[in-house]
């Protein structure tokens, strides 16, 4: 998929991978429609506060926040020796 066409994602999730562990938590949502950050409330609420791998992180984010599990994108950008930012994108 094209960068451009993943600016057209109503969701874009940034996400911390503990490379030890192997957990992932989201750190924020932007919403693409309100053009606005969700809350750490409504992470919560939302139940796609923590992963237990990547497998678990597509399967919940789709079904949670209603996405289309065909046009899932997920990307890792940047890393530490101990942690990894990935970044994914949420498709109606």
């Amino acid at each position: 998929m094209r960068t451009k066409s993943l600016n057209n994602a109503k969701l874009i999730i940034r996400v911390i991978g503990n490379k030890h562990t192997k957990e992932i938590i989201t750190e924020n949502v932007f919403d693409n429609r309100e053009q606005k950050y969700w809350t750490d409330e409504r992470i919560q609420e939302r139940g796609i506060r923590k992963f237990l791998n990547m497998e678990d992180m597509k399967e919940t984010l789709n079904w949670n926040l209603n996405g289309n599990s065909s046009k899932y994108q997920f990307k890792w950008r940047q890393g530490t020796k101990d942690c990894t930012e990935g970044v994914v994108y949420i498709f109606d």
